[in-house]
């Protein structure tokens, strides 16, 4: 009977250990979850103080809790609410990991690539080994991938291919077709182009494609440290490219069918958002003195540098970055989201879909594969290319505001998955991050959303990348042009502007 004592003290012993390690991990949760949202960069020294403050209460609360003087019912109160702020804690850690990691991923840049093909007629049954001792058609606009192409097949093969240059694509399939040459070596992007060429809409259909692969673009546009994020260097521009397609290789080249020019002013918080359609017939800013001009959307066949330095040198204004957006990917990121709601002001049916859709004039809701086809759209409307740009400001703005309510809780892993598929830019991240820390800093400070476009009249021209034939192109309205680099000029000058009538 005389040993019974120590065994229960034994046992208090226990518990009592174990109730200081609990506490210790819980306090330590805490102090890791205040560290990592202040090494984000994104919280002001005041947001910090909040937050320890905020996290500091339920700490202090626990520790008064289980305290041994108090009743064993208020210790284990003082258990489970450590046990309930544990959680918590860890799964707001969690959070702004997987945040961080989304950012990164964003901003990571990472080379931009081309997809190179090889075709042959329809007809021609040859797999790649039999084709090796034939003459490569290629094309002369796009020789640096052409050289990594065959150099990557050349090594894959161990052979040393033979190749032929032509000078537009449709020089290139229409030797193919005539049996010029029996194998052809093109960059996919180039061939899109045809798509807008009377009597080569169907010209895919006569091709099969024996192999495809990628190879590297060199690219300029590996994201640096930016002065930008200084207040005495608070504007910058912003190129922001959309495809319309479904690759799903965001870094791949082809054309731009989404080109907009965001120029940002951080300091009075103005934002011009000014649209390029993508038939703007312009200089390229690889093409010579004596060069013909191009559709904007061919800019993007040579690199995303191509497109934004041609909108550069047209507006008479830097751009310092990039935005490149794949909207097929937006199709997981709304339907995370539980849908979005958007506005149409015309009621439609989409003429591209593979199912019918009919969008109503008003207000829609609509799923991702919806959304997607609603930016896709352009020759339900008389405006065409115009009012696609209207409804893709649309989508985007949809998407902020979804992503900025409630809802975010619910879907926020998947989400922030689906954005690192669907976006990637050269903004520095550290950029992004004193962008957001100045907001909270002043979070009732509104941004002022300028939105404006150029427009233009319909032509037939040749064109740079396709000099052999006529192709649909819009002449720039210069009226229009004059008042986007006004516009643009205000921003930079800590203006505030208004959005003109068009």
């Amino acid at each position: 009977m005389g040993k019974q004592p120590k065994k229960n003290a034994g046992r208090r012993g226990f518990d009592f250990y174990l109730n200081k390690l609990a506490l210790v991990v819980f306090i330590a949760l805490a102090a890791y979850f205040v560290f990592t949202a202040a090494s984000t960069g994104m919280l002001t020294p005041l947001f910090i103080a909040a937050l320890v403050l905020v996290v500091g209460l339920p700490v202090v609360l626990v520790l008064a809790l289980s305290l041994p003087r108090h009743k064993p019912v208020r210790r284990a109160i003082g258990s489970v609410l450590a046990m309930v702020f544990c959680l918590v804690f860890a799964v707001g850690t969690r959070y702004i990991q997987i945040g961080m990691k989304t950012l990164n991923d964003i901003t990571s840049g990472g080379d931009e690539t081309a997809s190179m093909s090889v075709y042959v007629r329809s007809d021609d049954t040859r797999d790649m080994d039999a084709l090796l001792h034939e003459t490569f058609g290629t094309l002369a606009l796009s020789s640096g991938n052409t050289q990594a192409a065959v150099d990557q097949l050349n090594k894959e093969y161990s052979t040393s291919l033979t190749t032929q240059t032509f000078t537009s694509t449709t020089e290139l399939v229409d030797a193919l077709q005539d049996k010029d040459v029996d194998v052809i070596l093109v960059d996919k992007g180039h061939l899109s182009v045809l798509e807008d060429l009377e009597g080569y809409e169907h010209t895919m259909d006569n091709l099969r494609q024996v192999k495809s692969f990628q190879v590297a673009v060199q690219s300029d546009n590996t994201p640096q440290p930016s002065a930008n994020t200084s207040n005495e260097n608070s504007v910058f521009t912003v190129y922001i490219s959309g495809s319309d397609s479904r690759d799903s290789n965001i870094m791949a080249t082809g054309r731009s069918d989404v080109n907009i020019l965001a120029t940002v002013n951080t300091k009075t918080h103005q934002v011009l958002l000014l649209n390029t359609p993508r038939d703007f017939y312009i200089p390229l800013s690889i093409a010579g003195p004596y060069d013909l001009p191009d559709k904007l959307t061919h800019a993007g066949l040579y690199g995303v540098d191509v497109s934004k330095d041609t909108l550069a040198e047209y507006y008479g204004i830097d751009v310092d970055y990039y935005f490149r957006v794949n909207f097929s990917g937006f199709e997981e990121i709304i339907d995370a989201l539980g849908g979005i709601d958007v506005t149409s002001e015309h009621a439609f049916y989409s003429t591209i879909a593979p199912t019918s859709i009919y969008y109503y004039e008003g207000e829609n809701h609509l799923n991702g594969y919806e959304a997607l086809y609603y930016v896709r759209e352009r020759y339900a409307f008389v405006n065409g290319d115009y009012q696609r740009g209207i409804n893709q400001m649309q989508v985007i703005e949809a998407v902020m505001k979804k992503a900025l309510s409630p809802t975010i809780l619910t879907s926020y892993t998947s989400m922030m998955q689906a954005m690192s598929d669907c976006f990637r830019t050269s903004i520095p991240s550290d950029l992004i991050s004193s962008v957001v820390r100045d907001q909270l800093a002043n979070p009732t400070q509104d941004w002022n959303i300028v939105t404006y476009y150029v427009s233009g009249s319909g032509s037939s021209e040749y064109t740079y990348s396709i000099p052999s034939q006529r192709a649909y192109v819009t002449i720039p309205d210069e009226t229009t042009v004059a008042t986007a680099k006004d516009l643009m000029q205000q921003v930079i000058d800590g203006k505030t502007i208004t959005a003109p009538e068009q």
